[in-house]
C-alpha cells in the first residue's frame, strides 16, 4: 500500500533497489554514501588506509550482527547475501547518523556538504545527488522514516554510532535527538506529546518504536480512568456511540482541550467531551495508518493500541462533512486537508479492516457516553434547549407564551371560582 511505501528514502531491505529506477531514489542512495563517507572521515582524517581499514572494520561488525539483523524482519531474506545486507545496514545506518547529528548541530558545514566527496568511485553521483537532497521536502524524508516497513534495528544504528564517533560525540543521546527530530511529526495542534520513558533502560527497537512510544496519555489521565483490561480479557464489550452531530442533539456538548499533555487525552464530565486540538493536513493518513499497523503486530502487549483506539473513536464522531464542521467551529480540528468532505473521508479511512475488539483506553467513556445518550431526559432538555432556548427571539416568544397561559389559567381561575361561589 502507498500509505506504507517510502517516497523519498528507504530504510532497511525491504524496499531496497524497489524504487531504484526512479531518479530521486537514487539519488538518496547516492546520498547515503555521502554520508558514510564523511562519518568514515570524521574518524580518519580522510587518511585513505585508515579509511577503508575502518570501512572494512564497519562492514565486518556488522556481518557479525546477520543473524540479529535477519531475527529482526518478518520477510525471508534469504535472497540478499550476508555482504549485501550488512552494506545495507551500514549505507542506511550512516545515513540516520548523519541526519542526528547534522540536527543535532554535532557536524561542521564542511562535514554535510563536500566538494571534494569521494566514495565509492562515483563522486559526480554523489555531489549531484546531493545538490537533489537539498532540494526534498524535509517532512517528507522524516515522514519515511517512521513507516513500518521502512525501518531498520535501532541497536545497529548505535553499533555504527560506537564505530563512528569523535571525542566530541561523547555525550550524545541517540535516543533524545531522535525524538527532537521527529516531534514536529506530531498530530497534535501545537504539538503537545511529551515521551514518558526515555531511560538508558528503554530499549528502543527502531525508529517508528520510538516514534509509537509518544502517543501515549498522560499519566494523570491513565490513573484516573484506569481500566483494569486482565479482568475482561474474555468479555470485551463493543460499544456503539453514534455521530458528533447527533450526540450534540441529545445534549452533548463538544469543547477543546486546552490543557492537555497528551491529544490522546479525552474526557467526558457531565456531559461534556472534552478533545485536544489535532491538525489534519496531507500526511495525517500516512502517519496514523503506520502507527495503526504498527499496533497490530503480534509482539505488541494488549493495552499499547492507543492510536487505533483513538482513531476508532474518531471513527464513531465523523461521520459526514456536517460532524467535522462541528468540530472545527469547536477547535477540536485544524483541517488543512481541505473540506470537510476530505477530511471526513481521511478519518473514516483509517481504520479499515481494522475491528473495534472493545479494548481501547477509551472504552470506558464511551459506556459513559452511550448512557447519557440513551437517557429519555437528557433528550428531552436538549430537545427543549434547542427548541425554545436557541436564540433570544424563541426564549421571549417562550416567555411570552408562559405569561399568556398563566394569565388564561388565572382567569379561568377567577371565572370558575365567581361561579362555584357567587359573592352573597
Amino acid at each position: 500500500m502507498k500509505a506504507y511505501d517510502p517516497l523519498v528514502v528507504t530504510i532497511g531491505p525491504y524496499h531496497y533497489n524497489k524504487l531504484k529506477e526512479r531518479r530521486t531514489p537514487q539519488a538518496m542512495q547516492d546520498h547515503k554514501w555521502h554520508c558514510a563517507w564523511c562519518l568514515l572521515s570524521r574518524c580518519t582524517k580522510s587518511e585513505p588506509n585508515e579509511f577503508n581499514h575502518l570501512l572494512s572494520k564497519c562492514l565486518k561488525i556488522l556481518k557479525l550482527k546477520d543473524d540479529f539483523v535477519r531475527g529482526c524482519y518478518s520477510e525471508d531474506l534469504r535472497c540478499l547475501k550476508d555482504d549485501d545486507l550488512a552494506l545495507i545496514m551500514l549505507l542506511d545506518g550512516c545515513f540516520i547518523i548523519h541526519v542526528f547529528l547534522n540536527f543535532n548541530g554535532n557536524l561542521h558545514p564542511g562535514d554535510v556538504y563536500k566538494e571534494d566527496d569521494i566514495a565509492a568511485g562515483h563522486e559526480e553521483d554523489i555531489l549531484e545527488a546531493s545538490k537533489k537532497i537539498k532540494l526534498l521536502t524535509w517532512d517528507t524524508i522524516l515522514l519515511d522514516l517512521v513507516k513500518v516497513e521502512n525501518q531498520m534495528p535501532f541497536q545497529i544504528i548505535e553499533i555504527l554510532f560506537d564505530e563512528l564517533k569523535t571525542p566530541g560525540d561523547e555525550d550524545i543521546d541517540l535516543v533524545k535527538i531522535a525524538d527532537d527530530l521527529l516531534r514536529p511529526l506530531h498530530p497534535s495542534y501545537p504539538s503537545s506529546t511529551m515521551v514518558h520513558f526515555l531511560t538508558k533502560s528503554y530499549k528502543v527497537r527502531h525508529l517508528l518504536h520510538l516514534f509509537h512510544s509518544t502517543f501515549v496519555p498522560s499519566n494523570d489521565y491513565l490513573k484516573k480512568n484506569k481500566i483494569n483490561l486482565m479482568e475482561h480479557t474474555m468479555n470485551f464489550e463493543i460499544i456503539w456511540i453514534p455521530s458528533a452531530m447527533e450526540l450534540q442533539h441529545s445534549g452533548v456538548k463538544f469543547v477543546e482541550k486546552g490543557s492537555a499533555i497528551s491529544f490522546l487525552d479525552i474526557s467526558f464530565t457531565n456531559g461534556t467531551i472534552e478533545i485536544p486540538k489535532v491538525s489534519l493536513h496531507g500526511a495525517t493518513s500516512t502517519l496514523f495508518k503506520n502507527l495503526i499497523a504498527f499496533e497490530q503486530c503480534d509482539y505488541l502487549q494488549m493495552g499499547d493500541n492507543y492510536v487505533t483506539a483513538y482513531a476508532l473513536f474518531m471513527d464513531y464522531m465523523i461521520n459526514a462533512s456536517k460532524d467535522v464542521e462541528l468540530f472545527e467551529l469547536k477547535g477540536i480540528f485544524h483541517n488543512q486537508r481541505g473540506t470537510p468532505d476530505q477530511a471526513a473521508t481521511l478519518i473514516n479511512e483509517l481504520c479499515l479492516q481494522i475491528q473495534d475488539r472493545g479494548d481501547g483506553y477509551l472504552q470506558r467513556l464511551m459506556q459513559e457516553v452511550k448512557i447519557y445518550y440513551e437517557s429519555n431526559w437528557h433528550k428531552w432538555r436538549a430537545g427543549l434547549i434547542r427548541d425554545y432556548f436557541s436564540n433570544p427571539w424563541k426564549t421571549l416568544s417562550l416567555v411570552a407564551a408562559v405569561i399568556l397561559l398563566l394569565l388564561t389559567i388565572e382567569q379561568s381561575f377567577f371565572a370558575a371560582y365567581s361561579y362555584f361561589r357567587p359573592p352573597s
